[in-house]
């Protein structure tokens, strides 16, 4: 691990300090030893290693910037990696869940629409394979309908998402023991009307019910709150494709997914934007 880190910080380092032409240039080359048409490589350690550190070298502060650079990033990765479908598959999936969970939407979209694949390139039981990949991201894209909401919350209320009729449903995916959670929902809660304006929607990954109960009480969410013991394996976080906590929706009044923040500031630009 900290050899990972120390190369993917020296990377970082590196390549931001170079010109827009040699970083170019260096997106190439970090891949020189890499051969792609070893299947032995696909979903080595070896080979995530060198995902995630390539993926982090984009890290320089800038939100605009990481995006723009991480999708030419992709390009030159996947473009590599199409020689090897099974490849392909493999850093297509691995880039999905990684950037999804970051919450980098853009990025996100991008890997969607199979990036380096010309129509026609692949057979139909690849494009099977990889609509297999891509289908739990679909539902969950900006832009498309949330799945549906029916149950019975915590302190015993019916809720069902499709007859809310608020103009705004804020969904949050979150875990009693992050921290960074819990800053997230409190931050929704200081700076948000939620009795009126908009309408929180959470699910807790918790020990039990009783600690979901008292977490909740703690922080003060007035709302919809869900707790189910399957947790990762319960049905909304299935639907949703929660792959970390804190996962975090907005929904428009049809019930569309209309932005997927990272965080509180990202969320509060984004208010701010269509408000």
């Amino acid at each position: 691990m900290k050899k990972i880190i120390y190369n993917t910080i020296l990377l970082i380092l590196v390549f931001s300090a170079l010109s827009l032409k040699a970083q170019n240039e260096a997106l190439q080359r970090y891949w020189d030893d890499v051969d792609f048409s070893d299947t032995t490589m696909v979903g080595s350690q070896t080979m995530a290693d060198k995902l995630v550190s390539f993926f982090y070298s984009f890290t320089d502060g800038d939100e605009q910037r990481f995006d723009s650079l991480s999708i030419e990033g992709l390009g030159v990765v996947l473009d590599k990696a199409k020689v090897n479908m099974r490849m392909y598959e493999y850093v297509l999936e691995f880039s999905l869940n990684g950037y999804s969970s970051m919450g980098r939407d853009k990025v996100t979209e991008y890997l969607l629409n199979y990036p380096q694949l010309a129509e026609g390139e692949i057979n139909m039981d690849e494009g099977m394979r990889l609509d297999s990949i891509t289908e739990p991201y679909q539902k969950v894209r900006v832009g498309a309908k949330a799945p549906d909401v029916l149950g019975v919350t915590i302190d015993g209320l019916d809720y069902h998402l499709y007859d809310s009729k608020a103009e705004r449903v804020i969904i949050v995916f979150w875990s009693t023991d992050c921290e960074y959670c819990h800053d997230f929902l409190v931050q929704i809660r200081k700076h948000l009307n939620l009795k009126s304006d908009y309408e929180l929607v959470t699910f807790a990954l918790a020990e039990n019910q009783e600690e979901a109960v008292a977490t909740v009480k703690k922080m003060r969410l007035p709302g919809y709150h869900f707790f189910d013991d399957l947790r990762w394996d319960s049905k909304p976080f299935l639907d949703y494709h929660v792959t970390s906590t804190p996962m975090v929706l907005v929904l428009d009044a049809k019930h569309n997914i209309v932005c997927k923040p990272y965080d509180w500031y990202e969320l509060k630009e984004w208010l701010n934007r269509n408000n």
